[in-house]
């Protein structure tokens, strides 16, 4: 009978052990990971007691809290990078599509501010910073046409960064760097380009043959005018040769005549004659020829 009741108290002993050692296990596994919050680098900490944020900000480390009754919100303030793409219409109405990158921050001085009016960083990306960039894209492109938008892009991130800090930095956002990466026309205008440069092409090169035919019509012109003058002073050059000849003959004629005389005449003809009457024919047979009564160059009158 002892032995059953002595039995009976170690086991109820031993039963209450095992409660408390599970029930001290369960505390320890659920409450002590909610008594500590770890803070990582580049991190900060809010510390919320009963839904209200108290002014105390969690560095990086390890830091005691009330398990159950406070809790630490993670907030990352290392610089991250938010990609945002626009549509906007330029200045001369053409459609481009503008995509920018904004290197950004929380301010740790802010960071309470932040939280309590955004959230964490996700919502603050969602609800301010995507928005806002959109906004600042879409009213600054159609300050220029497109053809400056595409050209301009210094002048444009520089406008985008201004206005993207001053809309930001009030809100405890450090803007860091503003990039733009691409800008993009239309499918149409694209298109238009394309067809515009391959009529330019066309064009210049008409332009071009028209230029090499008009310079090889000039050269022939050139030619056919040196040609045509060539044969305008040689022919004036042919004309005073031949008026020069005739000229010549003229004077020489004239000299002839007024140098030859009957008597130098007839002394030519005696000294090419070779001997040799000329004949006649008659009915008597072939007589020679004899002029009988040569004229004189002074002949006297009869009286």
């Amino acid at each position: 009978m002892f032995s059953i009741r002595l039995g009976e108290t170690l086991w109820s002993l031993n039963k209450k052990r095992y409660w408390v050692g599970s029930i001290i296990f369960v505390a320890l596994t659920v409450i002590l990971p909610k008594s500590f919050a770890v803070i990582n680098t580049g991190e900060r900490g809010i510390l919320v007691t009963f839904n209200k944020v108290q002014d105390l900000v969690l560095n990086e480390g390890t830091h005691p809290i009330v398990p159950f009754v406070s809790s630490v919100r993670v907030m990352n303030i290392r610089i991250q990078r938010t990609d945002v793409e626009a549509n906007a219409r330029t200045k001369d109405l053409q459609r481009i599509t503008t995509k920018v990158a904004l290197n950004w921050q929380i301010s740790p001085d802010k960071i309470q501010q932040v939280y309590q009016q955004f959230g964490n960083n996700e919502e603050l990306v969602a609800r301010i910073i995507t928005p806002v960039l959109e906004e600042i894209v879409k009213a600054r492109i159609p300050a220029r046409s497109l053809e400056k938008n595409l050209i301009e892009r210094t002048e444009l991130k520089q406008e985008l960064e201004t206005k993207a800090k001053q809309r930001l930095e009030s809100y405890g956002i450090v803007i860091t760097d503003l990039s733009v990466l691409n800008v993009t026309a239309s499918d149409e205008f694209n298109k238009a380009t394309e067809e515009k440069q391959i009529a330019e092409q066309k064009s210049i090169s008409d332009k071009q043959i028209a230029e090499q035919k008009a310079l090889s019509d000039k050269m022939v012109a050139e030619q056919e005018l040196q040609k045509a003058d060539f044969e305008s002073k040689k022919a004036a050059k042919d004309a005073e040769t031949a008026i020069a000849r005739a000229r010549g003959q003229a004077e020489s004629q004239k000299l002839l005549q007024t140098s030859l005389s009957p008597e130098i005449l007839q002394k030519q003809a005696i000294e090419k004659w070779d001997g040799k009457f000329p004949v006649v024919m008659s009915s008597n047979g072939a007589l020679p020829f004899i002029n009988v009564n040569a004229p004189t160059s002074n002949p006297e009158p009869n009286k």
